[in-house]
C-alpha cells in the first residue's frame, strides 16, 4: 500500500528538469503567498490562431511531497501539439485534509479557467492529467463536482480525464487488500499509510473514493486510465474505476502498459514509440476533435 508511495517520493529526487522554462511561473492561485498553492502555465511558443485546449497535470508524490515543477519531457510535448500545459501544486496532507488538498486543485483549475485565454488556452476545453497521487485526484476532481461547485465551476470544462498509474480510486478495496497481505506476511500496519492519509475513518475512506461518486447524468468526462500491467495494485484499482465509469454509461479504457514501472510510465509519456505516449495522442484526438 506504501509502495507507490515511498516509489514516487524517491523518484522525485531523481527526476530531470523541464527541457522548457515555464511561459509564467509560480502564480499564485488562491489568493496566498503559500508556495504550495501556486502554479506553472506553459504555452506554445507561438500563440495560437484560435484558443486551444489546455492540460492540466498534477503531480504524484503520494500527498506530502512532490513538485509542480517534476513534469519532465510533458511541457515540450504538449505546447508542441499546439496546447496549453499547466503544472500544480497543492498542499499536503500533513498540512491539511484530503478535501482541503481537493479544494487546492479547485481553486487552481479556477485561476487556470479565468486566465487560459490569456497563454491561447480554451477555458471550456480541459483535460486533467496526474500520476499516483495526483492521478487519485485528478479522477476525483473529474468525477465529484463538489470542489469545482464551490469555485463557480462545473465537469463541463473537462473533456477528458488521464489518471497515470493511481492505486487509490476505490480506497476502502485497497486498504483491505494491502491489509489482508500484510496477515498473511505477518507484517504490521504501517503508522502512516493510507488509513491515515484519507482521514482515519472507514466512511472517509470511502468519501475520498472517486468510485464513489460515479453517476449518470453529471456530465463526467471521458477516461483514459493508464496503468503498469505488473504493479501489484493499480491494475486492480484501474479496472474497478473503469468498470464504476461504463457501468453508468460514461467513456473509459483502461490501458496496461508492458515493461514499465511506477516511475517510468510518468517519465516516458512524450517519448516517441512509447505505448502509453500512443494511447494518449488517440485519446485527446477523440475527446478534443
Amino acid at each position: 500500500m506504501l509502495s507507490l508511495l515511498l516509489t514516487s517520493l524517491s523518484l522525485l529526487a531523481a527526476d530531470v528538469p523541464p527541457a522548457i522554462a515555464p511561459t509564467k511561473a509560480d502564480v499564485p492561485y488562491a489568493g496566498t503567498t503559500e508556495f504550495r498553492q501556486t502554479l506553472n502555465v506553459y504555452a506554445p511558443a507561438t500563440k495560437p490562431a484560435k484558443p486551444t485546449p489546455v492540460i492540466f497535470w498534477i503531480h504524484g508524490g503520494g500527498w506530502q511531497g512532490g513538485e509542480k515543477t517534476s513534469v519532465q519531457l510533458k511541457p515540450k510535448f504538449f505546447t508542441d501539439l499546439g496546447y496549453v500545459f499547466v503544472s500544480t501544486n497543492h498542499r499536503y496532507v500533513k498540512a491539511v485534509p484530503m478535501n482541503e488538498i481537493f479544494a487546492d486543485i479547485a481553486k487552481s483549475l479556477r485561476w487556470t479557467h479565468d486566465h487560459a485565454a490569456e497563454f491561447g488556452g480554451d477555458p471550456n476545453r480541459f483535460v486533467i492529467m496526474g500520476h499516483s497521487s495526483g492521478a487519485q485526484l485528478a479522477a476525483y476532481l473529474a468525477i465529484d463536482e463538489r470542489p469545482l461547485k464551490a469555485e463557480g465551476l462545473s465537469l463541463a470544462m473537462f473533456k477528458g480525464c488521464v489518471p497515470v498509474d493511481a492505486d487509490t480510486f476505490d480506497i476502502p478495496a485497497v486498504i483491505e487488500l494491502a491489509t489482508a497481505n500484510r496477515k498473511a506476511a505477518g507484517k504490521p500496519e504501517p503508522k502512516y499509510g493510507h488509513r491515515e492519509i484519507f482521514g482515519g475513518k472507514p466512511e472517509l475512506w470511502a468519501e475520498y473514493s472517486a468510485v464513489s461518486h460515479v453517476a449518470p447524468g453529471k456530465g463526467i468526462p471521458p477516461f483514459l486510465i493508464l496503468y503498469d500491467a505488473a504493479s501489484p495494485l493499480t491494475p486492480d484499482q484501474a479496472k474497478r474505476l473503469e468498470a464504476a465509469l461504463t457501468s453508468k454509461g460514461i467513456s473509459a479504457k483502461a490501458f496496461g502498459a508492458q515493461n514499465t514501472n511506477h516511475g517510468k510510465i510518468n517519465a516516458d509519456l512524450g517519448q516517441p514509440g512509447d505505448p502509453s505516449t500512443a494511447e494518449v495522442l488517440s485519446f485527446l484526438k477523440k475527446v478534443l476533435k
